[in-house]
This record gives structure tokens, sequence and C-alpha cells, in this order.
């Protein structure tokens, strides 16, 4: 069988024996026309949020080398322990690390600090036209100061800068949640599907993996595949 994330740019894609199918909405933020044009863009509500990251002076920080990493790592982890994410989340700073030596030019850092400590931190990957938001978080205390948004508005003028023609925000974890919602603001036009193929290219062999997947359970954890995968 065949599983394949398939990218959100029809460009990218090959041709597919079988339909795909949608998981997911994603915020594919253009970036052609400037930075005055997607501005007016946002909605109001982000626009307004970033105004009050200005007055509270926070300001944003491109690191393409990692030089801040320790302050990243710091924010990501507290980030991970208040949304109670699954220990998989909780990668080690060798994982960082390797980003920073293996992509060198294909990355970068963007931190928002307020009177000079940082207090949100997004890792950034880059594409040759697009740019990739990856991991990151923000300190709960600095929520108030809104400096999310302010990075990532500025996140969005560096890739202009940078020659890029679009910012992939992604998607939520759940339809409608809070993240996709703060993701759709940046870009209310943006909404692009995620989509999936899945291919069985063996019939009575899948049947057979499967029966012995339900068996390696035992007297364990009963396991059934998810229903859509």
């Amino acid at each position: 069988s065949t599983f394949a994330r398939l990218s959100l740019f029809s460009e990218q894609r090959a041709t597919l024996p079988v339909p795909p199918k949608v998981r997911s909405p994603n915020v594919v933020r253009t970036l052609a026309g400037g930075l005055d044009a997607i501005w007016k863009d946002y909605d109001h509500h982000l626009r307004t949020n970033v105004r009050a990251a200005e007055r509270a002076g926070v300001e944003v920080e491109i690191d393409r080398t990692g030089a801040r990493l320790d302050a990243f790592l710091s924010i990501y982890e507290h980030t991970m322990r208040r949304r109670n994410a699954a220990a998989f989340y909780f990668f080690p700073r060798a994982f960082f690390e390797r980003i920073a030596e293996g992509l060198a030019g294909h990355f970068a850092f963007v931190h928002a600090l307020a009177r000079g400590e940082v207090v949100s931190s997004e890792l950034v990957l880059c594409s040759e036209q697009r740019v990739y938001p990856f991991l990151g978080g923000t300190r709960a205390e600095a929520f108030r100061i809104r400096p999310n948004d302010m990075l990532r508005h500025r996140a969005i003028a560096w890739a202009i800068a940078e020659g890029k023609k679009a910012y992939v925000l992604g998607g939520g974890i759940a339809p409608e949640d809070g993240i996709f919602r703060h993701k759709r603001a940046f870009a209310p036009r943006g909404v692009v599907p995620f989509e999936v193929a899945c291919l069985v290219h063996d019939e009575a062999g899948c049947r057979d993996l499967l029966r012995d997947r339900e068996s390696a359970a035992g007297g364990g954890t009963p396991w059934a595949p998810y229903p859509d995968f």
C-alpha cells in the first residue's frame, strides 16, 4: 500500500491513479501584491493585535543560525507542557541542532522580544519559493501583548523581502479550532484543502498484515486500524 501527503500546490503534484481524499483545511498566505495589500487583507482583529504589540514595544528578530536556540527551546517546551502535548513533540536539543547544521540557508528562527527578552519564537523552514512555519510557542504571561501575531506579520514581511511567493501556515488539530482560526486571520481567502492519496496495491497482502497486527496485540491493548486511514 502507499500513503502520500500531497502538496497544497497543483504544479507540484504527479498524476494520481486514484482520487485524493481531503483531510483538513490549510491556510496559505500568498505574498503577491506587497505587504500593504496583505495587511489590508488580514482580519480586522489581527490588525488590532499587531498594533497592540507595536504599542507594547514588541520587536522581531530573524535568526538564521540558531544563535538563540536556548531561548527557543525554553519557550517551545513551556508551550508543549501548557498544551499537554504528547511525548512525541518534546524533541531533544540535538534535533534542532541537526536542522541548524544541515539546513543552513533553508530555515530561520523568528523571535518576538519584549524588553529584550524572547517571549514568542517559531522555527520556519524555507523552500525556494515558500516559507513553512514548523514548530514554536509563546510564553503564557506574554499573551496580552500579542507577540505571536506580530511575529508572524514580521515573518511575512521578511519572506516578501526574501522573494518568496507564499507563507504556508498549515491547519489546526480539528476543524475550526482556535489554531486554525488564528491562522486563517492572516489569509481569510487563502483556505485550501489538504489532501492525501491512499492506494492499495495488494488487497490480500494488506489483509494478511492487518491480521498479523491484530494478533500481535495479544492480551494487551486491543488494536484496530483507524476507520479513515
